[in-house]
């Protein structure tokens, strides 16, 4: 059986990056015009984030909405490019040429988590 995982171990809790970041972005908004995105198409969107700068990292982007359709799905990622700009990456890896929906991700909320790394 191909691209078969398992999850070994979890851990919560809110002191797993002490030290490493002098400082940390919790960034939330919402979707409100998501247009389609066509078979292995990326499209970039543009986010003011006020305070960012080159060399902070995005750590990780989640949406409350499914990133997949009825027939294709999107992979979402994001960096830094500016002062106070983040660029949020979505592409369609469709295996066919399906196109994922126009309005999908709409009034569904995201959320970023960016930090300054202290070393």
């Amino acid at each position: 059986m191909a691209n078969t995982m398992a999850v070994s171990r979890t851990e919560q809790g809110s002191k797993q990056f002490q030290g490493m970041f002098s400082e940390m972005w919790g960034v939330t908004g919402t979707v409100t015009d998501q247009d389609a995105i066509n078979d292995d198409v990326s499209v970039a969107i543009t986010l003011t984030v006020p305070g960012v700068a080159l060399g902070d990292m995005v750590i990780g982007v989640s949406f409350g909405k499914s990133q997949a359709d009825a027939d294709s799905q999107v992979v979402a990622s994001a960096f830094v490019s500016a002062a106070n700009t983040v660029i949020l990456v979505l592409v369609n890896v469709d295996d066919s040429t399906d196109s994922y929906a126009a309005d999908t991700l709409n009034d569904g909320g995201f959320k970023m988590l960016i930090g300054r790394p202290a070393w």
